[in-house]
């Protein structure tokens, strides 16, 4: 290879780096607002104001933005032309229906997350007719319309959709967990949801990451993929809106 060309290649190379940052310095701009873990629901689970009520009406509501997870990733898969990227997705699908059997955080990841936040609601006291059963806050149903809308955009979008939600779970899982524990005397069976999750959205992340670097590299639309991700964080704060505004209305007939 000559000179010139390692010069192109380089100078290449560093261009779609610093691209790269530049993006996700944005994205970070973006989206930093709706940190879930600043929500003041969230601030009173840490805190140990919750009352197991006010969890178990949570644990149901939210049960079924988790339940749905899965097809907002097997409506984008069935979009995708053959090829890694679509493999990709399903591989967190089958991830998320507990079908992958991968070794996650000590133990199988051999039973579908909906079933472990299940296990979750029920060891708050909720009954699992009643969770399936429920009637949905505005804005939940919001959030589930949200997500599968987004599914349909072009890929980088979508999976920057699924980054907003799946990078910050890591950290929220792990205060989740440690809440439930101190304040509430969960045990394993009842935070087994946020003990996987603390270690399998930091792979999943990870993988939605990689993919969005090399689709924004070949020329993907930057600006589609950033307002996809802020309106995800924008909806799945507004679920967290509805929830608390429940919670203070319990509070008040209290």
């Amino acid at each position: 290879m000559s000179h010139a060309m390692s010069s192109s290649s380089t100078l290449s190379q560093n261009s779609a780096s610093a691209q790269s940052h530049d993006f996700w310095t944005r994205f970070e701009e973006r989206t930093a607002r709706y940190n879930l873990l600043q929500h003041a629901f969230y601030q009173a689970w840490t805190a140990g104001e919750l009352t197991r009520e006010d969890l178990r009406e949570y644990s149901a509501e939210y049960w079924h933005h988790v339940s749905a997870f899965p097809t907002y990733l097997s409506a984008l898969h069935a979009r995708m032309p053959d090829g890694k990227l679509r493999r990709t997705v399903l591989q967190n699908l089958a991830d998320e229906e507990g079908m992958a059997g991968n070794m996650i955080g000590g133990f199988a990841d051999t039973k579908p997350h909906s079933e472990l936040w299940m296990d979750f609601a029920r060891g708050m006291g909720a009954n699992e007719s009643e969770v399936r059963e429920r009637e949905l806050n505005a804005e939940t149903t919001a959030l589930i319309a949200t997500f599968r809308e987004l599914m349909q955009a072009e890929p980088a979008a979508a999976m920057a959709a699924l980054y907003a939600y799946e990078a910050r779970v890591p950290e929220i899982a792990k205060t989740k967990a440690a809440g439930l524990q101190c304040h509430y005397g969960a045990d394993a069976k009842t935070t087994k949801y946020f003990t996987l999750h603390q270690v399998a959205d930091v792979h999943h992340s990870n993988v939605w990451r990689t993919e969005m670097n090399a689709l924004l590299a070949a020329g993907a639309d930057e600006e589609a993929a950033l307002a996809a991700a802020e309106k995800a964080a924008a909806a799945l704060w507004a679920t967290l809106d509805g929830i608390e505004a429940k919670r203070q209305a319990r509070k008040l007939a209290a």
